[in-house]
């Protein structure tokens, strides 16, 4: 007579676990902005874009009780395009941490990580550093497979000449590897041939998130600005997004929408899911849920200038303007979906 309730107790236990993410490591628990300083040198490690070779360089803070923390890591140059000196003239990084050396700081069991830089010495460019960020803490509401991302004030220490320093935003980025273990998933390296494969319901989540924030600059199938992960045998893999400088919610100067669009800017949206019997009503409603959820992501955002807040807030209130509108839906979304196309999940 036990076993019915016993066995549904561990299904509901079993059940539980798997909808409950782990909590990330420590870097990514608290959105707090503490400053730090970056020593290295500077004009070899941003001349070294061919290469890349790894640089010694330290990393250094005062701790929360007021002693003085230092890391021996390794830096190099990372990216694409913002590695290209006509696109910026400070990389992006990747910075490696001794693991033993980390324990009981900040960046405890941290080993490679990304950090995204401020590209230009130039006031304008601290900010698009800033919307990038709000655009990721943005896709953390969207779906538990995003990436963490932890902002910093970053004094940059030119370990050739220690007199030379400078102070920027820059935020460091989760490691893939460690978005999947969170989410009790592994990193899938293979390509996949259409973006269908993958899970529907995040699927529709993603690139309706890519329509809010007018984003072209992604691909599934290439792998452009996507990873994947995946689950159990028999699952779906499921689209992990990044890199949203080219989006019209950041707005940077050198984005470009893609040729064959004919838009003005990158601010234009355009939909690029596939078409479903629904009109994506599902994922519709589920925006339609959590706007002040992503509204308060820009109002709460203390670094942002108030007039920045105001245009990051403004393109978001055009698209849910848009969204309530049931002919704009139709026009825009259901009709100018791509190729009908039958998901692994339809019959």
């Amino acid at each position: 007579m036990l076993i019915r309730p016993l066995i549904l107790v561990l299904f509901l236990l079993v059940t539980t676990s798997q909808l409950c993410a782990q909590e990330p490591k420590e870097l990514f628990r608290s959105d707090s902005i503490r400053e730090i300083s970056l020593e290295l040198p500077i004009k070899d490690v941003v001349n070294d874009t061919k290469e890349r070779l790894k640089h010694d360089a330290k990393l250094y803070y005062t701790n929360t009780d007021g002693n003085r923390v230092e890391h021996k890591i390794k830096v190099k140059v990372r990216g694409k395009t913002r590695a290209l000196k006509q696109t910026c003239s400070f990389p992006p990084l990747e910075l490696t941490f001794n693991k033993t050396d980390t324990r009981n700081t900040v960046f405890n069991d941290q080993k490679k990580i990304k950090l995204v830089t401020h590209c230009m010495n130039d006031d304008m460019y601290e900010e698009y550093v800033q919307k990038e960020y709000v655009v990721y803490k943005m896709y953390e509401k969207i779906s538990p497979y995003s990436f963490n991302t932890r902002l910093f004030k970053i004094d940059y220490v030119d370990a050739n000449n220690p007199k030379r320093k400078n102070m920027h935003y820059g935020f460091f980025i989760e490691r893939l590897k460690d978005v999947a273990k969170r989410n009790d998933m592994r990193v899938l390296k293979d390509s996949i041939r259409i973006q269908e494969v993958v899970n529907k319901e995040d699927l529709d989540k993603l690139v309706m998130f890519e329509f809010m924030i007018g984003n072209l600059d992604w691909s599934i199938p290439k792998l452009h600005n996507m990873k994947l992960i995946i689950g159990d045998k028999g699952s779906l893999p499921v689209a992990v997004p990044y890199d949203f400088d080219y989006s019209g919610m950041v707005d940077t100067p050198y984005a470009l929408p893609p040729e064959e669009s004919n838009f003005a800017d990158v601010k234009t949206r355009h939909f690029r899911g596939f078409c479903r019997q629904d009109g994506y009503r599902s994922t519709i409603d589920f925006y339609l849920e959590i706007e002040n959820e992503l509204l308060n992501e820009i109002a709460n955002a203390d670094y942002l200038r108030d007039q920045t807040k105001k245009a990051m807030t403004k393109y978001m209130n055009s698209f849910y303007k848009n969204l309530k509108d049931p002919k704009y839906v139709e026009k825009k979304i259901s009709k100018a979906c791509r190729v009908k196309h039958k998901h692994a999940y339809e019959k």
